[in-house]
Formats: C-alpha cells, structure tokens, sequence
C-alpha cells in the first residue's frame, strides 16, 4: 500500500510517492542566477548543497502562484543530483492502496508526467501521482544540473571566504 504527499499546484491535486520524499521545508531566500529557465526559481541553501528549486506550475502549464515566504519545498532524494519542488501547499499524507491506483488516459493533459490517478475522496478531482523521471526533458535535466554545478561552486567560494 503506497504512502503519498499529497500537494496543490495551480488548483490541480498531486502527489508523490512518499519514500521519494526526503524533507519538506519552507521556502527560504534563494540563489537566482541570471539565465535560469522560467521553470527554475532558484536555488536553496540545504546544507551545504545547492539545491534546484524547480517551479511544477510552470513546468506542467498551469496558473501559477506567487512564490511566497515559507511556501513548502518538496525535498526529493538526490538520484544523483538533490531537486525541489515548489508546491502552493501540502495538504497530507495518505496511505492508498494499489488498486485505487488507476491509469491516466492517453490524451489527458497530465498524461506525460504521471504515473496513475487516485480518488481521495468520493465525487472529488482526481489527484495527480507524478513521476519524477518524465517531468523533465533530459535537455532541462543537463541544464539544471549544470546551473546546479555553478550555483555549489559558488556556495562553496562564499562559505570558504575566497
């Protein structure tokens, strides 16, 4: 039975598997390195490690929010490289299982980036189960990893004092 974060994005309802999840914290002052990609807000200080802030609105062509002081951050494991997800809100976790777990339909606008659709509540949207690995095209993966490698040198000069 999967565990999933369930979070808004431009009034849609996704989720994420839950062991994909690494933290969720509030957004915080970000690094915004000029030439970004409209679907990168910046990067975040985590630790030590520049972590790209990418914004899902954007990326899946919807209404987009203000990003506000303390918004939640999706904190995904690092395979290899660590990403966030900017989400309006983080509404709960919920345990689902398998066969309430049903197939997008070819054609549906979330098509391309979700893994399957579940109903939390009776007569309700469905909620979007997103797959990491379609959201981004390899190119926009190489170029947030490259801006990603930029932004880490760059901490790593500030924190060292050179």
């Amino acid at each position: 039975m999967p565990t999933l974060v369930v979070f808004e994005l431009g009034g849609e309802r996704c989720a994420i598997r839950a062991g994909e999840v690494q933290q969720i914290v509030l957004m915080a002052s970000l690094g915004r390195p000029p030439g970004r990609p409209s679907i990168l807000e910046g990067f975040l200080n985590l630790g030590g490690v520049a972590t790209p802030v990418v914004r899902l609105d954007r990326l899946l062509g919807l209404p987009c929010a203000p990003s506000l002081l303390y918004a939640p951050l999706i904190v995904l494991r690092g395979r290899p490289d660590p990403l966030a997800w900017l989400a309006e809100r983080v509404d709960k976790v919920v345990s689902a299982p398998d066969s309430e777990l049903k197939p997008v339909l070819a054609g549906h606008c979330f098509s391309d980036w979700t893994e399957s659709e579940i109903w939390l509540e009776p007569g309700g949207a469905p909620v979007h189960l997103l797959c990491r690995e379609r959201l981004l095209l390899e190119q926009e993966r190489s170029r947030v990893a490259e801006l990603a490698a930029m932004a880490q040198r760059h901490l790593e000069e500030l924190e060292s004092g050179n």
